[in-house]
């Protein structure tokens, strides 16, 4: 869905675990505008989770770039998840793209 030049993203993603990770994304122009992760997976602290929300905004949708992102904000926070990697954020991220699948 796209609304004046911002198109809706959304998907579930369903962790190797079985874990799921959804995301519901705001972008323009190739670049993450908002982003809301929820899923039935734990990040401890439980803080971090938005945290990671916050440091995804104006992020290029781009594997190599989201890839950096999530690395640095599990190596800088100490966040860990239950159930769920870093890789599993990055995959669920670019299955909201149209035309891809996260896997």
């Amino acid at each position: 869905m796209t609304m004046g030049g911002t198109t809706l993203l959304s998907a579930d993603y369903k962790a190797p675990g079985g874990k799921l990770v959804r995301v519901r994304l705001t972008e323009a122009d190739g670049r993450i505008g908002s982003a809301k992760i929820s899923g039935d997976f734990f990040l401890i602290p439980e803080d971090s989770l938005r945290k990671l929300e916050i440091m995804l905004e104006d992020v290029p949708m781009r594997e190599n770039e989201l890839k950096l992102l999530v690395d640095r904000f599990f190596r800088g926070t100490s966040a860990q998840g239950l159930g769920v990697s870093p890789d599993d954020f990055v995959k669920a991220i670019l299955a909201a793209k149209p035309g891809e699948t996260g896997s």
